[in-house]
């Protein structure tokens, strides 16, 4: 019979081989919780969340192989929610794309999850997908890598992104250190808009709210954000600058994915790149009324 139960030091050293590093590094800054699946005595699978309040965010859910399929998730889920309403929650939310995580919305249709389509698209390609689209005969003019900008156009590229976006409005401190490979599109000498190219540490195991995914064996895992102008030249010239580094820089199997604010760019990125986005949807769950 399964059963899922808080982690504690008493049975953390059964739990911790399933739990990725970097949550247990981010549960050393964040109000993070793990809860412990079992099966049969064993150490089988984790549920970790984010504390908001009321809110429970369920960043990651995981269990052993052999289980996959067999009814145990939606057993413990039942007793999880449960759980998470006694102890206080009012909600427990999800984010995801249906497209790219099946368990994830099989639980929310299960469950009786409320789900709101996001107002971002989200891509996922290869570099030969990039190096074959119509952006590779492009000459990428105004471009540049944000390394070699001067500071005061890095200071005025700082608050364009963080007009824009605040994923990385505290990275860019770092930026020519942290993202190497990121480009900002010049209009004259002023900064216009920027694809920020970040590459995440192999490690990384997959999270809802960060939008990671298990990367394929061997390959380098990408993520674009564009942000700035939707003038149509900029983010053609920004994808045929991508264009240059990929066929010079990184491997011709890297997986690319790209998180884009619903709009002119977005349908652009699908004509260009002949690949459709699909939207990331919030899923809440109502506890109380379980």
């Amino acid at each position: 019979m399964a059963s899922v139960q808080e982690i504690s030091p008493r049975n953390l050293g059964a739990f911790i081989k399933l739990i990725p590093e970097i949550l247990q590094e981010k549960a050393l800054k964040e109000p993070f919780h793990f809860y412990g699946i079992e099966e049969s005595g064993e150490a089988s699978g984790v549920i970790v969340f984010k504390d908001s309040k009321e809110i429970a965010e369920i960043m990651y859910i995981y269990i052993l192989p052999y289980l996959r399929g067999t009814g145990v998730v939606d057993v413990v889920l039942s007793d999880f929610f449960v759980q998470l309403d006694s102890a206080g929650y009012s909600f427990a939310t999800m984010q995801f794309v249906p497209n790219e995580y099946p368990v994830l919305s099989h639980i929310s249709k299960r469950f009786g999850f409320e789900e709101s389509r996001l107002d971002y698209a989200y891509f996922r390609f290869t570099a030969q997908d990039v190096l074959r689209c119509r952006a590779s005969s492009f000459e990428p003019q105004g471009i540049i890598r944000v390394r070699y900008l001067p500071p005061d156009k890095l200071e005025r590229l700082k608050k364009l992104v963080d007009k824009y976006i605040k994923v990385y409005g505290d990275k860019l401190l770092d930026i020519k250190e942290a993202l190497p490979y990121s480009m900002v599109y010049l209009e004259g000498t002023e900064p216009k808009g920027t694809l920020i190219v970040d590459v995440p540490q192999f490690d990384e195991e997959i999270t809802v709210g960060d939008m990671k995914r298990y990367p394929e064996p061997g390959a380098y895992d990408i993520t674009l954000f564009f942000v700035g102008t939707t003038s149509q030249k900029a983010p053609l010239y920004l994808l045929s600058g991508l264009c240059r580094i990929l066929e010079k820089e990184l491997p011709p199997n890297a997986i690319i994915t790209s998180y884009i604010p619903e709009g002119h760019v977005v349908t652009l990125f699908e004509n260009i790149l002949g690949i459709k986005g699909y939207h990331e949807v919030l899923a809440k769950l109502d506890l109380g009324g379980l």
